[in-house]
């Protein structure tokens, strides 16, 4: 009965309480690729995966500091460089990340069909477990003495909690979608769940953005562009502001 009640009270905390007063007041913004790594290239042009990202998630970045100088972001990299994978979600982690957004472009495998478009990601039940040890390792909101040294307790709350970031991952995934269909030129694939290590590693709200196919030549030339990487902006800050909104409402 102790621990139920704990577990109750945990919980309440979660809905009431999340994340320092209900405030998204630090954003992991996470360009993927980098360095030695350049990730996929595209057909045409050759342009590399990096070198579309990386300038994306800039622009991203600034549109959030300059309409919300409140809020913190966390760039995983700011230049052509190349970062590990666990170093990104650690860096998250540390930075007591309220939302993790991972940037990257696609490319259609030899033997598939022509693809194009967008495509977001989210975690995958399978990993869930998984995600859940990587929160009652790192996440700052387990430090309460509440805990003690009940492994259980922990467990379980790092449960609701990893629910709890799935379920906001979902309306962020939803709002990215809306909102890239309103201010692309870009086509849906969809939203899938993945497991991607970079939205298990990181103890929060996270998604990973396809921004478009590379191996089509009409994505390429768009998320080439000047203009192609100002909508892709843009469209994901304009999904932030409503996805802020709904955090802190809520």
């Amino acid at each position: 009965m102790k621990n139920l009640i704990r577990i109750f009270i945990l919980f309440l905390f979660l809905n009431v309480n999340q994340f320092s007063q209900n405030r998204l007041d630090v954003v992991i913004l996470d360009a993927g690729h980098g360095g030695k790594d350049p990730g996929t290239k595209g057909d045409k042009t050759g342009i590399l995966e990096k070198n579309i990202v990386l300038p994306i998630t800039l622009k991203l970045g600034a549109m959030i500091s300059g309409n919300y100088p409140d809020i913190q972001v966390v760039y995983t990299r700011q230049k052509d460089e190349f970062i590990e994978l666990k170093d990104r979600t650690a860096l998250a982690n540390l930075s007591r990340g309220k939302l993790f957004i991972s940037i990257h472009a696609n490319h259609k495998k030899k033997e598939e069909s022509d693809k194009k478009g967008f495509e977001i990601y989210v975690l995958n039940r399978e990993r869930f477990p998984e995600a859940v040890m990587v929160t009652m390792k790192e996440n700052n909101i387990l430090s309460y003495s509440v805990y003690g040294k009940d492994t259980t307790d922990k467990y379980i709350f790092s449960s609701l909690v990893q629910n709890g970031f799935l379920r906001l991952s979902s309306v962020l995934s939803t709002e990215i979608e809306f909102n890239f269909l309103s201010f692309t030129e870009l086509i849906s694939r969809g939203i899938y769940q993945s497991g991607f290590w970079v939205i298990t590693g990181a103890s929060m709200p996270s998604v990973l953005i396809e921004i478009g196919y590379l191996s089509d030549e009409a994505d390429e030339l768009y998320l080439s562009s000047e203009k192609g990487q100002n909508d892709v902006a843009n469209a994901i800050f304009q999904a932030f502001r409503r996805y802020r909104h709904f955090f802190e409402i809520n």
